[in-house]
Formats: C-alpha cells, sequence, structure tokens
C-alpha cells in the first residue's frame, strides 16, 4: 500500500514539472528587419530569431519560431498559444497585466522617417498637417493617439514593412517608427530619398528597454529565460547576435 501510495504521489509531482524537452513556441513579428523578416532564401531569419533560438539552446528545449503580426504576439503569449515572444515589446502597465516581461534584451527609441529635408516643428504640429504611418497596435499609434492626431491623418498599418512601403507609395508624408526598425531602410538603396526627421525620442512609451514576453502562468520558463539572456549577454553572444545585423551595440 506505502509502494502504491510513493508511486502515485510521484507521478502527480513529475505531471506538475515542466517537461524538460517540450517544444516551446516562440513567437516573433512576421516582418520587422531586422529582427525577424524571410531573406532572399526563403528563411526567416533576424535578430529575434537568433536570439529566440539562442535561449532555447540554453534551456536545452526544442523550440518552433511562429512569426505572426505584432498585434497578435501579447494575446498569444498571454493565452498560452506561445510560450513567449520577441516583438520588440516596451514594457507598460497594462501589457503587464497580460503577460510576464523578462529582463531587458535592448533599448529603444523612436523617429520620424520622411523624405530628406522635411522639417518637423513638434510632433503635435506634424500629426496636424501631415499624414503618418504607423505600426498598428504600437506604442507610436498610441502615442499619436494621445496627442490628439486626427483620424484621417493617422494611418496604421500591419507591419513595419507596410509602414515603409506606404510611405514610399506617397500614402503618407511621414512615419513613425523604432528607430532601430528604420534605420535598415534608410541604409538600404530604397531609403535614399528618406531621413530621419527631428530627433530620437524615448519619452512617453516611445522608447525604453525591451523585454522577451513569457507566459504568464510559467513563472519557471520567466526564471529560466532570465537566467539564458544574462549568460548570453555574460558570454559575449548577445553581441555576437546584434553584430550580425546593426553596426553598433543595442544592449
Amino acid at each position: 500500500m506505502r509502494q502504491w501510495m510513493r508511486s502515485l504521489l510521484f507521478a502527480l509531482t513529475a505531471s506538475a514539472l515542466p517537461a524538460i524537452g517540450q517544444e516551446l513556441v516562440v513567437a516573433v513579428t512576421s516582418s520587422s528587419v531586422p529582427f525577424a523578416y524571410i531573406n532572399a532564401q526563403g528563411e526567416l531569419t533576424g535578430f529575434n530569431v537568433d536570439l529566440g533560438r539562442a535561449v532555447c539552446e540554453l534551456l536545452k528545449r526544442p523550440c518552433r519560431i511562429e512569426a505572426m503580426p505584432f498585434p497578435q504576439i501579447i494575446p498569444s503569449v498571454s493565452a498560452g498559444r506561445a510560450d513567449f515572444g520577441l516583438g520588440n515589446v516596451l514594457k507598460t502597465p497594462e501589457r503587464e497585466r497580460q503577460v510576464a516581461f523578462s529582463i531587458p534584451i535592448w533599448r529603444s527609441t523612436s523617429s520620424f522617417v520622411g523624405p530628406a529635408g522635411t522639417r518637423l516643428s513638434t510632433p503635435a504640429g506634424a500629426i496636424r498637417e501631415k499624414t503618418v504611418c504607423v505600426v498598428e497596435g504600437g506604442a507610436q499609434q498610441v502615442y499619436l493617439r494621445a496627442l490628439g492626431a486626427p483620424a484621417p491623418q493617422l494611418l496604421p498599418k500591419a507591419t513595419n514593412q507596410a509602414v515603409l512601403e506606404s510611405l514610399q507609395r506617397g500614402e503618407c508624408a511621414m512615419v513613425l517608427l523604432p528607430t532601430m526598425q528604420a534605420l535598415p531602410f534608410l541604409q538600404s538603396a530604397a531609403g535614399k530619398p528618406y531621413a530621419f526627421v527631428g530627433a530620437p525620442m524615448a519619452n512617453d512609451g516611445l522608447g525604453g528597454t525591451v523585454h522577451v514576453v513569457v507566459r504568464p502562468d510559467q513563472p519557471e520558463l520567466l526564471g529560466g529565460v532570465n537566467e539564458a539572456i544574462q549568460t548570453l549577454t555574460r558570454n559575449g553572444t548577445h553581441e555576437k547576435i546584434s553584430r550580425r545585423y546593426f553596426p553598433f551595440s543595442i544592449l
């Protein structure tokens, strides 16, 4: 009888622990050069993809990278459809009610981008005078709405790439994007007619530390992700990954 009880107790305890070899689903943005994008070979690549895989390797867990639009990342992680996500997410009180946040993985600002020579008085003035494209659901859209942006002047798009394509087609006079995500476009041949407009902005939710978002019901996973990030930073792997995509340190 006691042997049976011990066996039952062991089985119940084991079932409550996370499966070490269980596959992790990692959500990344679907079109955000150079963080997560499809390269010329048709492969999903980018800083977030490489960092996510490096975290999984240290966790000793297989991972499946799933690309999705930015607005789907937090709901997917919150509902447990993804275990953690790398979508260049800034921490806000509203988001903290939905997901857990890791320690920082890089630091961000936001910048207006427009045709070279464009003048910017103030952000509030810009949105009254010009049509501005932003990523739907992003901090930049929230910021411009808070400034009282008229609905016709603010055009939300699904991805960073869609925002930049709208700028090139002339659908908007300027765009407001995370600085790091606009940089590769400005360095490309297609971006030569454009430039940053005004100084980078970090206040009012437009910048700060960027985090991995983790399922709120998995505190042991959050601890493992934090430990992995610390290890990758200490051993130089984080810097090595970032230098594949950026000409300077981002942490």
